[in-house]
């Protein structure tokens, strides 16, 4: 046997083959290496599953609208022989608490098939996953008071160096050697683009987390993945490609760019029986439904194109034509989806999230698009209109996990010490329950927004006060998803 073939890891092999790092003849119900050496061959097929008990929570509220088991371990969960798959106890403790805890805040609406949950499993038999789970539950714990920092720092470091590694394989060659190696629908590199688009939960956990070079990574092997033309139909590869565009557009709406995925992205296209009615649902993940996310790319879009007009002090009528239409496609989205037809009924947390989504198009259509400003009725009106829909997501209800984007892009706006005090509430709320650290940055850099803009109202210098603001957002490197 040469070393190459000795050291050779197999992703279906017995468990004492993957800790000795030797490849697995994968025989049943003993393979070779066992046998010969009267070791018990076990492999992870033959685990035992059961029911885990509920999580002590200590610091950490649970979600008000979780339901009997949703903060349990699902039923079909392996219990025995888990530790032969980690490094060490506090790596498992780790992954227990991502399970049971971390992964339901993700997305905007927990779930039994919540995919970040099942990912979690997925993660046992690829290491460069499981480090990143392990990481991003490590980081929430600091937050929390649960684990020190040298913690923290050493999983990330560790996942940092595998995620180094794995791209290292990828990227020897030229572009189209480098395509070749990695169009075979590989489970390793579909887990690598999950590990590095999962960087933003990490992020977003720090306060010294910066997310472009993920994106601009994720982006890269969107595209030698072949996944801006094709989405993959497994759970991980659509999960993780969902969330790269909502991540990518939102990132491009906070920098006031254009995103890096191109115009033909297949996810630009709006769809919503594709992507909101099946699993896992865009519109679930995310708490924007797949065809609002489409509107809100063609804003991003446009907003740069009257931007690089106006500098150019050349003519804006077309685009402002081509504003209208958008906004005119916009209401008449609004007046379709059934979430947010105004009926006499309570309504789900989702749906107003949802429409949170919704008003916070219109709020940056007016100001980016039109060149409203600020202290303008149209931008005010639209302002409290989110405002008040944001009041009626309860901190904690679920949905509100994915809310910090609409608001501190609304929370800009406010001009009113009630409506600035209501924010700075909101935000502290929001905060102590969530931990993120990068929220306390997005709450300064939206107090240092309404120190620019009162000065320069005073002055009366709106124009030059948002290209400050313009200045400030493309020189950020907070963000929060």
């Amino acid at each position: 046997m040469t070393s190459e073939e000795r050291f050779s890891r197999s992703r279906n092999g017995c468990l004492q083959c993957r800790r000795k790092h030797y490849k697995c003849d994968e025989k049943q119900p003993l393979c070779s290496f066992c046998s010969s050496r009267g070791l018990d061959c076990q492999y992870p097929s033959g685990l035992r599953w059961v029911r885990q008990t509920r999580p002590m929570l200590s610091r950490h509220r649970p979600r008000s609208i979780r339901h009997r088991d949703d903060g349990e371990l699902p039923r079909s969960s392996p219990s025995v022989l888990l530790s032969d798959l980690f490094r060490s106890d506090e790596d498992k403790l780790a992954w227990e608490y991502y399970v049971r805890l971390v992964s339901s805040n993700i997305p905007a609406l927990d779930g039994p098939n919540n995919p970040y949950r099942q990912l979690s499993f997925t993660a046992l038999s690829s290491p460069v996953l499981l480090e990143t789970i392990v990481c991003i539950a490590t980081e929430h714990m600091l937050n929390f008071g649960l684990v020190d920092v040298s913690t923290a720092a050493r999983h990330q470091q560790r996942m940092l160096r595998t995620i180094g590694h794995n791209l290292q394989l990828i990227e020897s060659g030229d572009a189209i050697e480098t395509r070749a190696i990695v169009r075979a629908n590989n489970p390793d590199h579909e887990a690598l683009f999950a590990a590095v688009i999962l960087q933003g939960v990490i992020v977003a956990q720090s306060a010294d987390g910066v997310l472009e070079p993920h994106v601009r990574c994720a982006a890269f092997l969107m595209d030698i993945l072949d996944h801006f033309r094709r989405v993959p139909q497994n759970i991980l590869g659509r999960t993780t490609v969902q969330r790269f565009a909502m991540v990518d557009v939102m990132l491009a709406i906070s920098r006031q760019r254009r995103p890096f995925s191109p115009r033909d992205f297949v996810l630009h296209l709006p769809d919503a029986e594709t992507w909101d009615h099946t699993e896992p649902s865009f519109h679930k993940m995310t708490g924007c439904p797949q065809p609002l996310m489409c509107l809100l790319v063609r804003i991003s879009h446009l907003a740069c194109d009257v931007d690089d007009r106006l500098e150019r002090c050349a003519q804006i009528n077309d685009l402002l034509t081509q504003a209208y239409n958008l906004e005119n496609d916009l209401r008449a989205w609004g007046s379709s989806h059934q979430g947010l037809i105004a009926e006499e009924r309570i309504r789900a947390p989702l749906d107003i999230l949802t429409e949170c989504f919704y008003w916070t198009a219109h709020l940056l259509l007016a100001r980016r698009v039109f060149q409203d400003h600020t202290r303008s009725p149209r931008v005010q009106h639209l302002t409290r209109t989110c405002f008040d829909l944001m009041d009626q997501l309860t901190t904690g209800v679920g949905p509100d996990s994915s809310l910090p984007q609409p608001f501190y892009l609304a929370a800009r706006e406010a001009i009113t010490m009630e409506d600035r005090a209501w924010v700075q509430e909101k935000h502290e709320s929001m905060m102590n329950y969530y931990r993120e650290q990068q929220r306390n940055l997005a709450m300064q850099l939206t107090q240092r927004i309404w120190d620019i803009g009162d000065e320069q109202f005073r002055n009366g210098n709106t124009v030059d006060s948002d290209r400050l603001i313009q200045r400030l957002d493309r020189e950020a490197c907070l963000f929060i998803f």
